[in-house]
């Protein structure tokens, strides 16, 4: 009877302390409060913008499909890595995360990338930068860029001179 109740009061604080993020009429509502503003966040776009109060744009979300860069699985048959690259603009700076849109919002919102005037704050910015990186991009661009094994077997048996046809083989 303790350990339920016990697990009951952990799931209502967690619960309770989450924040809840709606995306709603161009707005960022993080608890019903309007944090930020955004464009083309909707459920079939490849892309999102997150925009301060006067419409300039602060970070831009693009998700990323690479066919036949993971394993095959039964829930993944054709190997498809799938993520949101997430670039801070005017920072020169991205993360990649495998999240769904709203996680990345509630990242970037606990993570207070965003000041109080609506300006990106450097330091956090550089912390998420530096916590997160871009891990599958690197690890894309570093086995892209590696030149594959070739060998050249110029041994043959017996050393015959002239032009070689072989037939049936």
């Amino acid at each position: 009877m303790k350990k339920a109740f016990t697990l009951i009061i952990l799931a209502i604080s967690f619960l309770g302390y989450s924040q809840k993020i709606k995306l709603k009429k161009g707005e960022v509502l993080v608890d019903d409060v309007a944090w930020l503003n955004y464009q083309e966040c909707g459920s079939f776009d490849n892309t999102c913008s997150l925009l301060n109060k006067n419409n300039d744009e602060l970070v831009f979300f693009k998700w990323i499909n690479v066919p036949g860069a993971e394993p095959i699985t039964q829930y993944n048959k054709d190997g498809t890595l799938r993520y949101v690259e997430i670039v801070f603009v005017g920072a020169q700076m991205k993360i990649e995360l495998q999240k769904t849109q709203k996680d990345c919002i509630e990242l970037l919102y606990n993570g207070k990338v965003v000041n109080e005037d609506g300006t990106l704050n450097m330091d956090k910015v550089s912390r998420m930068v530096e916590k997160y990186g871009t891990p599958f991009s690197d690890r894309l661009n570093r086995s892209s860029n590696s030149p594959g094994t070739i060998i050249i077997n110029n041994n043959q048996s017996p050393q015959r001179s002239g032009v070689n046809i072989n037939l049936g083989r």
